[in-house]
């Protein structure tokens, strides 16, 4: 027989409750995912050592890094009642950071794997942007533009990022003799997006710490 409720149902209860599960629920996620492809990479990093291997292995982690980081700021930023679509886009994006670790080296792959990514990065700031209303930030309006702003920066990023590597991928596979040079081209993509991601962030979170009256600095 189960035991008496603990603590019964009601409209303020239901609220704490997803305050508490949304950003905790997330970050694990998020932690689970990055752990996997942290250990992935190291695994494949030490296993086959070269220049481009060095160069790619740092990129995908601050690929990791920024993802993070991301996912962090958002759950500060706003919280809300998962949904399914919620639960899925942390695995369908995340997870695409995995497979280029088994491809450390290999210019074609790697590229194209880490467009998929870009590209799905895009997809999910799309529907993050799509469907967070108003209501996250009350009556504070300027802030939610600000928000919405920041969104919309993130995913021209995230795409731009992901037609570059695209390119580099394709050409890889057209220019069989210089796979050392589109390799390097799509690590620097990499962290050329990464940069721009990061700089956005950082200063978009700032701005709006700022209006609610609280000191955070970029890159403090």
């Amino acid at each position: 027989m189960r035991g008496e409720g603990i603590e019964a149902l009601n409209h303020d209860v239901l609220i704490r409750r997803s305050l508490e599960m949304s950003p905790n629920g997330f970050i694990t996620i998020i932690s689970i995912i990055q752990g996997v492809a942290l250990a992935l990479l190291a695994e494949n990093t030490f296993e086959k050592p070269s220049l481009l291997v060095g160069i790619q292995s740092v990129s995908l982690l601050l690929i990791f890094v920024s993802v993070f980081y991301w996912y962090l700021t958002l759950s500060v930023l706003i919280r809300w009642a998962p949904s399914f679509l919620d639960c899925l886009l942390p695995f369908a994006i995340a997870s695409l950071e995995i497979p280029p670790a088994f491809f450390l080296g290999n210019a074609r792959a790697w590229n194209l794997w880490l467009a998929m990514f870009w590209a799905g990065t895009a997809i999910g700031l799309w529907i993050t942007r799509k469907w967070c209303p108003p209501s996250h930030f009350g009556d504070a309006r300027d802030a939610y533009r600000r928000f919405i702003a920041l969104l919309s920066e993130l995913q021209m990023i995230a795409g731009v990022g992901a037609l570059g590597l695209a390119f580099c991928g394709i050409f890889a596979y057209l220019d069989w003799t210089h796979q050392f040079f589109w390799g390097t081209a799509g690590a620097l993509t990499v962290l050329t997006t990464v940069g721009f991601v990061v700089f956005r962030v950082e200063h978009g979170a700032s701005r709006i710490h700022t209006h609610f009256g609280v000191s955070r600095p970029p890159f403090n």
